[in-house]
């Protein structure tokens, strides 16, 4: 096949790269529809149920603050201004006395350890494996217990027992009641104590409250915290029982879920 003249080749790509130009420029001007707005943010909803100046219900649409991390709101536009001359210190006092909630999560936002232990009940919940294993040391470094016992390596223990259970009980939701944190270190010890209900077992159309404490031994990896020790126990609560039909506690590895542990 015969070349083609240089000359040739030259003007075809200068004639494309016009034409190409002089395409661009018409559809430029023409009118283009307008670009959809950007969509707003939601704003963070406060932490506190009460107003920390005047001690009435947070309404939603009043000014907020951030405080350590964490949205105060308040009942009524006035209250942001006076809580603005407050010290940080006088802040936390009233925050303790009327809103424990943001002093929890303050607590929370400060302490990485207590915001591990608080994922873990949130990943169980969602039944999210990957979030859960995200929490943990991998490859077998992490053990768990449950009522004393000894239910091997995480890895075991998540396969085998929570998973399944989880399965079972889908949307679980352990209120805690209390939780504190000890760091000694690099380690920190989180304590949660708290209820939750599962469907009876042999009652479907009843629930079973239990009474839980949950422990966590958070280590720093990296600069990461992560879960080493996990130590689970419960009781059924004898008291919400009461007024149901009395049945046998289900064993190890049952269909109620955490009921065991």
């Amino acid at each position: 096949m015969k070349k083609a003249p240089t000359v040739f080749i030259r003007s075809l790509a200068a004639f494309v790269l016009g034409a190409g130009i002089v395409s661009a420029a018409a559809w430029a001007a023409q009118p283009q529809p307008p670009a959809a707005p950007a969509q707003a943010q939601p704003a963070p909803k406060p932490v506190n149920k009460l107003c920390p100046i005047m001690e009435n219900e947070v309404d939603a649409e009043s000014p907020t603050r951030q405080f350590k991390g964490v949205t105060i709101g308040f009942c009524c536009p006035g209250c942001d201004r006076k809580w603005d001359r407050k010290s940080d210190e006088a802040k936390m006092a009233m925050l303790t006395k009327m809103a424990p909630e943001a002093v929890a999560a303050i607590n929370a936002v400060s302490n990485p350890a207590l915001k591990v232990a608080r994922d873990y009940l949130a990943a169980c919940g969602k039944a999210d494996a990957t979030a859960l294993n995200a929490l943990f040391l991998d490859k077998g470094r992490a053990t768990v217990s449950e009522n004393a016992g000894d239910e091997g390596t995480w890895e075991t223990y998540r396969d085998h027992h929570l998973l399944p259970e989880l399965k079972e009980m889908p949307g679980f939701v352990m209120t805690v009641a209390k939780e504190d944190v000890q760091t000694f270190g690099t380690t920190s010890i989180v304590r949660q104590i708290g209820s939750f209900t599962v469907p009876d077992p042999n009652h479907k159309e009843l629930t079973k409250k239990y009474l839980a404490a949950v422990t966590y031994v958070v280590v720093d990896e990296g600069g990461t915290p992560k879960i080493a020790h996990l130590h689970w126990s419960s009781r059924a609560d004898k008291k919400a029982d009461a007024a149901a039909p009395t049945t046998p506690d289900a064993g190890h590895g049952h269909g109620a879920g955490h009921e065991n542990k």
